[in-house]
């Protein structure tokens, strides 16, 4: 039976690429079932940070480890459109695969996922209606949803990314920042 697991992430966030990445391998073997909730780390007003790299020494093992490309994006973005589209695209049965399209698009191709024309082009490559996706992103159909979930992971506690929640209540266990895959998956299968 798979674990399930709650995840709080953001598409600028290198950690959550990482992390979001390994989760995917256990999610194809069958031994979690994932929930991924949006945490954009600079939500407006906030000023933009980041953009300097200043992570790649640590993470690029980590993702070596995975054969994952990534990069250093070219500037800062802001995320609400970007989990706007991923919450369309679940809705759309290709959830999964528009997030890691989100994710390579900025970390692999240094593309500006604030940018609703780049979203659209990445949903449309997925097979998503262009017209229904552009519509859905202009009048803001997601935002109520990824505002609650930004909310619910502030009272919750959460205050950065990735935070990976496995179980419930007081018996839940919470990981928060990347780590080997190994070790990942030990913490959320309970071994070793």
């Amino acid at each position: 039976m798979a674990v399930p697991v709650t995840v709080f992430s953001d598409f600028a966030c290198p950690f959550s690429y990482v992390t979001e990445a390994m989760l995917r391998r256990m999610e194809a073997a069958g031994e979690i079932e994932s929930t991924y909730l949006a945490y954009e780390l600079f939500p407006a007003p906030a000023p933009l940070r980041g953009g300097g790299g200043e992570w790649m020494e640590a993470l690029t093992p980590l993702a070596d480890e995975l054969g994952l490309e990534i990069g250093v994006p070219p500037a800062p973005v802001r995320t609400a459109k970007a989990h706007e589209a991923a919450a369309f695209a679940q809705s759309r049965g290709t959830g999964p695969a528009m997030r890691d399209a989100i994710y390579r698009a900025y970390f692999v191709d240094g593309r500006d996922i604030s940018r609703i024309d780049v979203l659209v082009a990445l949903g449309t490559a997925l097979g998503m209606d262009a017209g229904e996706m552009k519509v859905v992103l202009d009048v803001d159909t997601w935002a109520p949803r990824i505002a609650a979930e930004q909310d619910a992971a502030r009272r919750a506690g959460v205050d950065g990314t990735p935070t990976v929640v496995v179980g419930t209540g007081d018996a839940a266990q919470w990981l928060v920042g990347a780590r080997p895959y190994a070790e990942l998956r030990a913490a959320l299968l309970g071994n070793e």
